[in-house]
């Protein structure tokens, strides 16, 4: 339906006692006592040759082909003033092809307005909405037709005028570490803001020289001037952005940023969703990175989302604000269009980091940033500056370190830029994604920090919330830690030191495994968990041991009692592995497996023949799964490897003497099963008991045992979502996920439960990997989850096809298993895991066309089948083994 948009601004009513500017030299000389910053004025031999004088010079008339075919109907529309009853409004979305004139006339309605997107809006007489509404569903071309609905300002509370606009003021610019951000370098200089308001003041000496030609979506004219503001609403949230930085009143967060002026929003504060998302395409089409919308409804018809979703498919960052409390309104929870998953919804924060009393919160919240008492420019039917309170003031604050953060990496996405904001977010309220603070405030420095390359690092080092690469080892191995940001949590303040020495007097690798180099230790610093996996990669001199086509390389970690492989199976000079302990670890050389197959009587016991050629010497864990049902044990895999642990299968009421001695010859430490009672019951957990010590992760539904997976893996950052009625979606990832540390968790195809948001959230998940279609994961579902990038094909096969494109093997070993049943390629994705390989699925006619093209290049590989001739034949192992030689 058409809406009638309100600014998110916690109070319209904004007084100014005095308008006139401070003496240039005096602002400037008071700003350089407050704080060092890169640039003492503004470099404008880029800027763009833009007129910003009066209306009349400026101002052209749009032509028809200008923003996706918009044109407007100067007779009706009258959206300035207040006497126009826009409740005889319909919003009609037409198919390709489909006349909006012949449908206007078949009505008899006017056309008030049309495009963008293939919409228009009708304008009828009141009391006939229901009956054309009715009839224009029945005509063919017609998709949607939605009524009008009005909707409230959002105002209140009291805002305070400056007289004399200062930087120190300016709190949430130090807050947010602003300045430390300038001092590395960023101003936001070479991208464009499009703000989405009330216009811009195009003379204010804060903002002229930072002005690129804009769009009055309500007249359909074009222009700097074109845009002016007349209601000051869109002038403040413009030097929240980007006021210059040259020594006159207040500085904006990107100071070098370019703003986009969009006119969508009357002298009132009010405009409606046609029009807004006229002037979002506009924006979207005209080099808008960032979109900043400070504006909000309770609802969010098609027109709206439609734009929105347009701007995101041209690469642009949707920022908006979630919306404030009124009391006039029974709004209880973010407003749209912040409430869209896809746009980066902020909610407001006071100066001690409490969310401010009138910010709205929910779900969906993703960023917190300054609200209250926020000082910027200004227009009250002259440039001025003021300060108000708002969600409206807390978007642009955060529109504007995004620019600071694409203005350093100019070649980031708009979700890589988004990640980077949320990852790097000071964590308040609740741990993780909360509904107050979404990942937490917004912060200046720490994001520009993780959006570069990590910093490089000695031997010994204390290393920041922003990672770094410490180089070590000795001159015959020399070793790599590549430390991620907040691996060691979610407390900036925090900077453990980080070392690689050389250890003494430690036992030599198992038998049959040759050492390569010296061994290294890793110290880490720090008494909690790693919460993301750091690499690790080892260099030895290859003088004293030349490689050769029989061996590969793996890393080993000594345990305090024995050798555990962590990953490798590579045949090149260099090794890396993901790991999450400190410890002891050197390089060894182990022969290639002679065998092509690995194979037992049935599933339970080729789990047991995975679990002898990938843990020789044993593993101080075990992980027990079920083998009749396989959902408990989908999310297993990168916990297996975590713990250097094989996964066994076991029927769900007793032991088999097989499975027993196998848990005997590993001689383990600890063992996990994985499930309820109802999976694996309380009978084998006794008996497994009386030996050894037991962790059962089970929950009361596979959702829930993913979820206590999750929980015990422990990283943060990432997630893989996959459908838990679709097991091979998840067996093709697993090796993926297990070697990155990333959690696999399972949802349904058209709802995310319960279970599964809570890791998300209490994890600060902020990238998401859906494996499997629309049919497995709906667009809508695919849509709500964070950063989301999705790997399907029109089966099993070719969505394995695109995981195996994505992640190609860095392993000297290929697996096939059978894309039919399922039980090989679980237990056997840690073994590819340790291997730094992927999972081939197979169909039991031969590989499909997609997969072929996928693994032809994997030139030198060896391959070994998991399960028997009945899953795997001879003929297709042989083919594979052809063309990857």
């Amino acid at each position: 339906m058409l809406k009638l948009l309100k600014l998110l601004i916690k109070d319209q009513r904004i007084r100014l006692k005095n308008k006139r500017f401070l003496c240039l030299g005096i602002a400037l000389a008071f700003f350089l006592t407050l704080t060092p910053v890169p640039m003492l004025k503004t470099d404008t031999s880029t800027l763009p040759n833009v007129n910003t004088g009066v209306a009349s010079q400026n101002v052209q008339k749009m032509p028809k082909s200008a923003s996706a075919g918009t044109q407007v109907n100067p007779n009706l529309n009258a959206l300035e003033g207040q006497a126009q009853d826009l409740t005889g409004r319909l919003v009609v979305k037409l198919s390709p092809g489909t006349s909006p004139e012949a449908i206007a006339e078949q009505v008899k309605g006017q056309i008030a307005r049309k495009g963008p997107l293939q919409f228009m809006t009708l304008a009828l007489d009141s009391s006939r909405i229901n009956e054309v509404t009715e009839e224009l569903k029945t005509i063919p071309g017609v998709l949607s037709v939605s009524p009008t609905q009005k909707v409230k300002l959002s105002a209140g509370g009291t805002a305070f005028p400056v007289a004399d606009p200062h930087y120190s003021e300016q709190w949430g610019l130090s807050k947010a570490e602003v300045p430390k951000a300038w001092n590395l370098g960023a101003t936001g200089k070479g991208i464009t803001v499009a703000v989405v308001d009330t216009g811009v003041d195009a003379n204010h000496p804060d903002l002229q020289d930072n002005l690129v030609s804009g769009y009055n979506a309500i007249t359909g004219e074009t222009g700097v001037s074109a845009a002016q503001d007349n209601n000051g609403h869109g002038t403040h949230v413009s030097g929240i952005i980007a006021a210059e930085l040259n020594g006159a009143g207040v500085v904006g967060v990107a100071y070098q940023a370019k703003i986009m002026p969009i006119k969508t929003m009357d002298r009132s504060g009010e405009g409606t969703d046609d029009v807004i998302a006229d002037g979002i395409v506009w924006a979207a089409d005209h080099g808008a990175k960032i979109i900043n919308l400070s504006l909000g409804s309770d609802t969010q018809e098609d027109i709206l989302k439609e734009a929105v979703q347009y701007a995101i498919d041209q690469g642009c960052l949707v920022v908006a604000a979630g919306g404030n409390k009124e009391d006039s309104t029974n709004l209880t929870t973010i407003t749209y269009p912040a409430a869209d998953p896809q746009v980066l919804a902020v909610t407001a924060t006071d100066e001690n980091d409490h969310l401010a009393s009138f910010s709205l919160n929910g779900p969906n919240a993703g960023l917190a940033a300054p609200g209250t008492h926020i000082l910027s420019d200004y227009w009250k039917n002259e440039s001025g500056y003021a300060t108000s309170d708002g969600t409206s003031m807390a978007a642009p604050f955060v529109a504007g370190v995004a620019a600071l953060v694409w203005s350093t990496q100019p070649d980031f996405s708009a979700d890589r830029v988004r990640q980077v904001l949320e990852d790097s977010a000071i964590d308040l309220g609740s741990p993780g994604r909360d509904s107050s603070f979404g990942y937490g405030r917004v912060d200046a420095y720490w994001a520009v920090k993780f959006a570069d390359q990590p910093e490089s690092l000695p031997a010994s080092a204390n290393v920041s919330w922003a990672g770094g690469i410490l180089q070590g080892g000795t001159t015959t191995t020399p070793a790599t830690l590549t430390v991620p940001s907040r691996a060691f949590g979610s407390d900036p303040t925090l900077s453990p030191k980080v070392e690689i020495t050389t250890p003494t007097g430690i036992a030599g690798l198992p038998s049959g495994v040759n050492p390569i180099g010296q061994p290294v230790s890793v110290a880490l610093g720090i008494s909690t968990s790693v919460r993301k996996q750091l690499q690790l990669s080892m260099t030895p001199d290859y003088k004293t041991f030349a490689p050769d086509s029989s061996h590969l390389f793996y890393i080993y970690r000594w345990s305090g009692s024995r050798w555990l492989k962590v990953g490798g199976g590579v045949s090149s000079n260099t090794v890396t592995v993901g790991i999450t302990e400190p410890g002891i670890y050197q390089i060894g050389s182990a022969s290639i497996p002679q065998g092509n197959r690995l194979a037992g009587a049935d599933r339970l016991e080729t789990a047991i023949q995975i679990s002898q050629a990938g843990f020789p010497d044993g593993a101080d864990t075990v992980i027990l799964a079920r083998a009749e049902d396989f959902p408990d044990a989908l999310a297993g895999v990168p916990l297996a490897y975590k713990y250097h642990a094989p996964i066994l299968l076991t029927n769900s009421t007793s032991l088999s003497d097989s499975v027993l001695n196998e848990i005997k010859r590993l001689n383990p430490q600890q063992i996990i099963l994985l499930g309820g009672t109802g999976a694996i019951s309380r009978g084998i957990e006794q008996e497994l008991k009386n030996m050894y010590n037991i962790t059962r992760l089970g929950g009361a539904n596979r959702y829930a045992t993913a979820q206590q997976i999750a929980e015990a893996l422990g990283m943060t950052g990432e997630a893989i979502i996959v459908n838990g009625d679709n097991f091979p979606d998840a067996i093709s990832i697993s090796s993926i996920a297990a070697q990155n540390g990333v959690p696999i968790l399972l949802t349904q195809s058209n709802n995310v439960p319960s279970e599964t948001n809570q890791p998300l959230r209490k994890f600060s998940v902020t990238g998401t990997v859906a494996v499997g279609g629309e049919g497995v994961i709906s667009a809508n579902t695919f849509a709500s989850l964070p950063t989301p990038l999705r790997l399907s094909g029109q089966d099993r096969y070719e969505t394995a096809a695109q995981v195996l494109s994505a992640f190609p093997p860095q392993g000297g070993i290929t697996f096939l298993a059978t894309g039919e049943n399922f039980p090989d390629a679980l237990t056997g994705g840690v073994l590819a895991a340790l291997n730094s390989t992927d999972l081939v699925l197979v169909s039991p006619t031969g590989l499909q066309g997609k997969e072929k093209t996928a693994i032809q290049s994997w030139n030198g590989q060896k391959v070994v089948a998991f399960g028997g001739k009945g899953v795997v034949s001879d003929s297709l192992l042989s083919y594979v083994q052809t063309m990857l030689q």
